[in-house]
């Protein structure tokens, strides 16, 4: 039986929840600082501030994403798996309706 596929939406889901660990940590962080500054007239980094500014849409859609990945790495998966569950039952009919191989030794042994 030829080797599954792979699924490139484990790719995806790879990449951008990495990309959403590093989002969210960095959101935390902007948070915290912003609660409890270290230096009260420090100016915010430019991260600090991009994270400030767009910190939540850049959460939000990052989960998009990662929604729309695991639905469709679950929905390849179940195609895939039907697609072979298909191979093996047309298999086995194909080996019941085919005659003996001329093996007259039960269990297959020579």
């Amino acid at each position: 039986m030829p080797r599954p596929r792979r699924n490139p939406f484990y790719v995806v889901l790879g990449v951008v929840g990495f990309v959403f660990t590093i989002t969210a940590t960095s959101y935390c962080v902007s948070v915290l600082r912003g609660v409890r500054p270290s230096l009260p007239d420090a100016e915010p980094s430019a991260f600090e501030a991009i994270m400030d500014r767009h910190g939540t849409a850049l959460l939000t859609g990052e989960l998009v994403i990662l929604a729309i990945a695991t639905v469709g790495a679950v929905g390849l998966d179940h195609v895939e798996g039907e697609r072979q569950r298909a191979a093996r039952a047309a298999d086995r009919a194909r080996q019941a309706s085919s005659p003996d191989s001329g093996d007259d030794v039960p269990g297959g042994a020579s």
